[in-house]
C-alpha cells in the first residue's frame, strides 16, 4: 500500500476512534522535512474505564499526562526537539489503533541517523496468548474478558518490539513507565501502582469492525505475537526491574510518574552529554528518598556509551519560559525536585547560572507552572533558561500521616484527635491525599499452618510505608490504646518530620558552591563507591577519582562494612558544615568531632566544623572507618554547608554532646529542633530580604545540601 492511500485511510480510522485531525496533520505535515531529525511520540493514559479493569472496576490514573509533558518540554528545550516533529497521544486519543498506526507513522517517517523516542505512560498489563504469559501495553480502549468481552485488547510488547525494528535508523530510545507486576499491597499517601490487576486471557484479535480498513488491518497483520523478538531495538528504559512494582505518586497540585519525574529532572540538571548509564542511575538517586523498592533498569543494543537521547548543547536549567504574553512569562518548573516545588512558598530565579543579574521572583504557582511578570529591563524570550537562586520554605511544614483505611471507624476517630494534639502533624482518612506515612494496626495469621482464610489477629499499632512496607521501631508487641501508640511514636515522628525537611533542602543541581562528597568502603585499599558533587558552580572541581562504575541496582553494603566519608571545598572561601544520617531505625544521627582532653565550646567546635577552601575533611575524623551496625534498609547522609558559622545549630549539638560516642551522636528527640536550627542558619547566611519570620530563605550562593543513599543488608 502507497504510503499517502495508509495515511488517508488511517486518518479515517484514527478520527473516528478520538485522534484529532490536527494531531494527525501534524504527523504528515513532517513528512516532507530531511532527515537526521529528532521524533517523538508521547503517549499518556489516566481515563481508564471500568471495562478495562479484570475486576470491572477501573481506577483512573492521575500522572501519565504530566509524565508527557515532562517528556515534552525536556525535550524542546533541553535536546532541541522540534514541537512540530514530537506527536503526543493523551487519553481518548491514545487507542489501541491511534497507539499502532502512529508507531508505524514512525516507521515511515524515519531515516537513517535520525533519533526516535517513543514514551509510554499508562497502565501496563499481562495476558495469556496460548500457554504463555506476555507483557502489554494497556490502550484507554481496552477491555477485558471479565468485562463480558471476548479476550482484552491490549496491545502485546511483541507488536512493538517488531514495529520499532522496523526503523531505519539505530538511535532508538522507547521509555516504558508501566508496570507488569502487581504487588498485591494496598497503596496510600497518594501513591498508586501502573499495573492492571490480574492477567485476563487474551483472545484472537477481532479485526471484523467495518471502521478498521484495510489499511489498518495491514498494521495489525504484520506483527505477530508468536514471532516476538528478543529485544527492544535500540535502547530500552523500563520504570521498574522485571517483578517489581511501578509506581507513579500524586503530590497535591500534580501527579507524575516516580521514574519519568526523576529521569527528566536529571537530565534538566545534569552535565550533556550523558551516557545511558548514568542518566539511569541518576533518575535512581532520585526515586531512593521516595521509594526504595523500585529500580529502574535498561537494556541496550548498542554500545554501552551510548548517549541518551542524543547529542545537544543547549543549557541546563531549573525551569524554563514557555510562553510569553506583553509582560507575563509562563515558565515550566519541571527541572526542579517535586516536593521542593510543592511545599516552597516561592521562588526566585537568574537568567544566568552564577545569579548574577536582576532576580525574579516567583509568586504564582499551580502544578508544574508559574507565572511572574517581568521588570521592564528584564528581555527574555520563549525558551530562556532559569536558574534556581533562592528557596523560600514556610516554617510550619507539617508531617502528613493517613490513616489505615482497614481501621474502625471509632480508630480512626481516636487516632485524628492523638494525631491532632501534636502540632506538627496532620492527619488524612484519604488513602489518595499525599502523605508521608501510614498508621494502622499490624495484622498477622497467627500462625502460619493455619488454612488461608483463618483469621486475622493484630498485633498492636505501628507506621508503614505508603507502599506497606514497616518503619523500624514503630510497632509495639502488644496490644494498646491509640492515645497511648502515638505517645510512644511522638520521638519517631519528629524524625521523620526532621528528615522531611533536610530533604527539602537539597541542591546538588542548583548550589553555587564548589562542593563534593565522596563515599568510601574502607578495607586494606579504600574504595571510592559513591561521589555527589555540585552541578552548577563557577569553580573547576578537580578530576573525579570514582571508576566508571555501571551499577544497575542501588548501593548496597553488607552488615559490619566500614565506611568513611570525604568532604571537599574547591572554592575561595571557608565553608562551615554538618553531616548528618538517617539509618535504617529512622534515627538521625549526627558527626560531632573529637574533642581532646578539653570540653567544647562553639569556638572550638566552629573550628572543627570549618572546611578551608581548597582543603577536604575525612569523616570520621583521625580514625579509619565508621561500623554499618545498623538494621537492615535504607540510608541517607547530608552533608550541609553554609557560607556563614552555623552556630544556632551547633549549639544544639552542644547539647546532646554528653551522648557522643564514636564521633557520632544520635539526636533522637532533638532531631527537629536540630534540623529547624540548621535552616534557621542557612537563612541567616542567605540574608534573603524575601522571606519573613514565618520563612526560611535559602540562597543557592550561599549554602548547599548533597546527599548520598545506600542500603545495609543482614
Amino acid at each position: 500500500m502507497k504510503r499517502r492511500d495508509f495515511l488517508s485511510a488511517a486518518g479515517f480510522s484514527l478520527g473516528a476512534l478520538g485522534l484529532s485531525q490536527s494531531g494527525l496533520a501534524g504527523l504528515q505535515a513532517a513528512l516532507a522535512e530531511p532527515s537526521r531529525r529528532r521524533l517523538a511520540l508521547l503517549i499518556g493514559i489516566n481515563q481508564y474505564s471500568d471495562r478495562t479493569m479484570a475486576d470491572g472496576r477501573g481506577l483512573p490514573l492521575r500522572g501519565c499526562l504530566t509524565d508527557v509533558e515532562l517528556q515534552r518540554q525536556l525535550l524542546i528545550h533541553r535536546f532541541g526537539f522540534q514541537p512540530k516533529e514530537i506527536s503526543t497521544l493523551t487519553n481518548a486519543q491514545a487507542t489501541r489503533l491511534g497507539i499502532l498506526s502512529a508507531l508505524y507513522d514512525l516507521t515511515q517517517r524515519a531515516r537513517a541517523g535520525d533519533t526516535v523516542l517513543v514514551h509510554f505512560s499508562g497502565y501496563g498489563g499481562q495476558a495469556v496468548w496460548g500457554e504463555r504469559s506476555v507483557k502489554t501495553w494497556v490502550p484507554v480502549d481496552s477491555y477485558s474478558a471479565q468485562s463480558g468481552q471476548n479476550g482484552v485488547s491490549d496491545i502485546p510488547e511483541a507488536w512493538i518490539k517488531q514495529l520499532l525494528g522496523r526503523l531505519k535508523t539505530k538511535q532508538v530510545f522507547t521509555i516504558v513507565d508501566a508496570g507488569h507486576t502487581d504487588s498485591g499491597v494496598l497503596l496510600s499517601g497518594g501513591y498508586r501502582s501502573r499495573v492492571r490487576p490480574g492477567a485476563p486471557k487474551l483472545g484472537a484479535l477481532d479485526l471484523r469492525d467495518k471502521d478498521l480498513l484495510a489499511s489498518a488491518q495491514e498494521v495489525f497483520t504484520q506483527v505477530s505475537a508468536s514471532q516476538e523478538p528478543a529485544f527492544f531495538p535500540g535502547d530500552l528504559l523500563l520504570a521498574a526491574t522485571s517483578g517489581q512494582s511501578v509506581i507513579e505518586r500524586q503530590w497535591q497540585d500534580f501527579g507524575a510518574g516516580l521514574f519519568t519525574y526523576g529521569l527528566t529532572q536529571y537530565l534538566w540538571a545534569s552535565r550533556l552529554p550523558a551516557p545511558l548509564f548514568v542518566a539511569m542511575r541518576g533518575a535512581q538517586e532520585t526515586l531512593l528518598p521516595l521509594l526504595g523498592e523500585q529500580v529502574p533498569y535498561w537494556t541496550t543494543q548498542t554500545t554501552a556509551e551510548h548517549i541518551i537521547y542524543g547529542e545537544t548543547d543547549l543549557p541546563s536549567a531549573d525551569a524554563v519560559v514557555t510562553a510569553l504574553d506583553g509582560r507575563l512569562a509562563t515558565l515550566w518548573l519541571g527541572g526542579l525536585p517535586a516536593d521542593v516545588v510543592q511545599y516552597s512558598e516561592r521562588f526566585s530565579f537568574s537568567a544566568t547560572p552564577d545569579g548574577d543579574g536582576p532576580l525574579i521572583v516567583l509568586r504564582s504557582q499551580s502544578g508544574l507552572e508559574g507565572q511572574l511578570k517581568l521588570a521592564d529591563n528584564v528581555d527574555w524570550s520563549v525558551g530562556q533558561p532559569l536558574y534556581e537562586a533562592v528557596r523560600v520554605l514556610p516554617k510550619d511544614i507539617d508531617l502528613v500521616v493517613s490513616l489505615d483505611p482497614s481501621m474502625e471507624r471509632i480508630e480512626r476517630v481516636d487516632a485524628t484527635s492523638a494525631l491532632a494534639a501534636l502540632p506538627y502533624v496532620s492527619s488524612t482518612a484519604d488513602s489518595n491525599y499525599p502523605a508521608d506515612c501510614l498508621f494502622g494496626p499490624s495484622q498477622v495469621v497467627p500462625d502460619a499452618s493455619l488454612p488461608e482464610d483463618a483469621s486475622i489477629v493484630r498485633q498492636g499499632y505501628g507506621l508503614f510505608t505508603s507502599t506497606g512496607e514497616l518503619i523500624l521501631g514503630s510497632l509495639a508487641k502488644q496490644d494498646e490504646a491509640i492515645k497511648m501508640a502515638v505517645n510512644r511514636l511522638t520521638p519517631k515522628l519528629k524524625t521523620m518530620l526532621a528528615m522531611k525537611l533536610l530533604r527539602l533542602i537539597e541542591n546538588q543541581a542548583s548550589s553555587q558552591l564548589a562542593v563534593r562528597l565522596n563515599l568510601l568502603m574502607v578495607g586494606e585499599n579504600d574504595q571510592l563507591v559513591l561521589q555527589r558533587e555540585t552541578l552548577r558552580t563557577a569553580a573547576k572541581l578537580s578530576k573525579s577519582r570514582l571508576a566508571a562504575g555501571r551499577q544497575t541496582r542501588s548501593l548496597t553494603f553488607a552488615k559490619s562494612t566500614q565506611v568513611c566519608y570525604e568532604a571537599f571545598n574547591f572554592g575561595s572561601e571557608p565553608l562551615y558544615i554538618m553531616l548528618l544520617t538517617f539509618d535504617a531505625r529512622d534515627r538521625i544521627v549526627a558527626f560531632f568531632p573529637p574533642g581532646g582532653d578539653q570540653p567544647y565550646s562553639i569556638e572550638s567546635l566552629q573550628a572543627a566544623l570549618t572546611l578551608a577552601p581548597g582543603t577536604s575533611m575525612r569523616l570520621p575524623v583521625g580514625q579509619s572507618a565508621w561500623v554499618l551496625d545498623s538494621s537492615k534498609g535504607s540510608v541517607e547522609t547530608y552533608l550541609v554547608c553554609g557560607t556563614r558559622p552555623l552556630k544556632t545549630c551547633w549549639q544544639e549539638l552542644l547539647s546532646v554532646a554528653n551522648g557522643a560516642s564514636n564521633q557520632r551522636v544520635t539526636l533522637s528527640d532533638n532531631s527537629m529542633s536540630m534540623v529547624k536550627s540548621l535552616l534557621q542558619d542557612l537563612s541567616h547566611c542567605s540574608d534573603d530580604s524575601e522571606a519573613g519570620n514565618d520563612s526560611y530563605g535559602l540562597n543557592t550562593a550561599t549554602w548547599a545540601t548533597l546527599g548520598c543513599h545506600y542500603s545495609v543488608a543482614v
